[in-house]
């Protein structure tokens, strides 16, 4: 479990090739670099990130800098250049490091205790043969507040996890969030959601049992591969969803009675370039396009959480 959230994180760097795009050369690190190493300095650089970021303290270059050294780092793990890659991330953990004035603290595994009061590791049954590992993180004093509660799907992206979107991503931010917005988050492994919006009717069947249900305040938020599933589920259900978040990622969604959706592009991004997410919101009637400057493919999420959760708070029942 410790190297599980990190290590399948760092897949969601589809192996593609990306024109101008050259990976780090393997040096400067110790031998016999694994996975689990790996899975350590993306949480170290996870913490490092927000804790510089919330205080105001990345300049506009430090965040270029730092945005194209991971998603370079994470292409050089693809070709097997671990040491590489954990020499490039700790280098600019060390520089975000001395941006904030706070010392990175050590991360060697994911914290076996959630941060969130009210998180639970729980598994949605579709079929016999679909299980979902999934987080859901209820709030006892939203829940024992008896109101009518929200609800937000986070799908992480490909190669992640159900701990993304409450271990990581910004440490966990949209968890946070969600609970000030008296929202009940969701945090399933995304791929079933891909194939298929079965599971979306389950996963809200079950909610409905459990909770008192706003169905009107249904969000979905999704990156990378996570954002092509809700532009999916969007697509499959409209009115079922009040409105989506698309992170780095997203289809057109042109059906009858779309929701209003968010797209946010990464001006850096190589894996999935802005002018894509751009053109994947011009060809949704009710889509929008928003881009955040000098960020990349994955370190743009903690941000654009923050925009994201902004803007649903923003959003009436259809």
């Amino acid at each position: 479990m410790a190297a599980r959230l990190a290590v399948r994180f760092v897949l969601l760097f589809i192996p593609i090739v990306v024109s101008g795009f050259v990976p780090l050369k393997a040096q400067s690190a110790a031998p016999g670099t694994t996975r689990d190493n790996l899975a350590s300095a993306y949480l170290r650089m996870d913490r490092a990130y927000a804790i510089a970021d919330s205080m105001g303290r990345i300049s506009d270059s430090t965040r270029m800098q730092v945005n194209r050294t991971f998603d370079r780092a994470t292409l050089s793990f693809f070709g097997g250049r671990f040491a590489a890659a954990v020499a490039a991330i700790d280098s600019s953990v060390q520089r975000l490091a001395a941006a904030s004035g706070v010392p990175s603290p050590p991360v060697t595994a994911v914290p076996a205790l959630s941060q969130f009061p009210g998180d639970s590791r729980r598994t949605l049954r579709v079929r016999d043969d679909v299980i979902i590992p999934m987080r859901i993180v209820a709030p006892p004093a939203l829940v024992a507040s008896k109101r009518p509660v929200g609800v937000l799907l986070a799908l992480h992206g490909a190669g992640g996890d159900e701990n993304m979107f409450v271990d990581a991503y910004g440490q966990g931010i949209a968890a946070r969030l969600a609970a000030e917005q008296g929202l009940v988050l969701v945090s399933p492994t995304t791929t079933p959601f891909v194939q298929s919006a079965e599971p979306l009717d389950s996963l809200l069947a079950l909610l409905r049992r459990e909770f008192r249900m706003d169905s009107s305040r249904v969000f979905v938020m999704g990156h990378s591969m996570g954002a092509g599933a809700a532009a999916s589920l969007a697509r499959a259900r409209p009115a079922q969803i009040a409105a989506v978040v698309c992170l780095a990622g997203g289809a057109p969604v042109s059906v009858p009675g779309a929701p209003p959706m968010l797209f946010i592009g990464a001006a850096l991004d190589p894996i999935i370039p802005a002018a894509r997410v751009r053109a994947a919101a011009e060809g949704t009637p009710t889509g929008r396009y928003e881009e955040l400057a000098a960020e990349g493919h994955t370190l743009m999420v903690r941000r654009g959480v923050l925009r994201g959760m902004a803007w649903l708070a923003e959003q009436r029942p259809r």
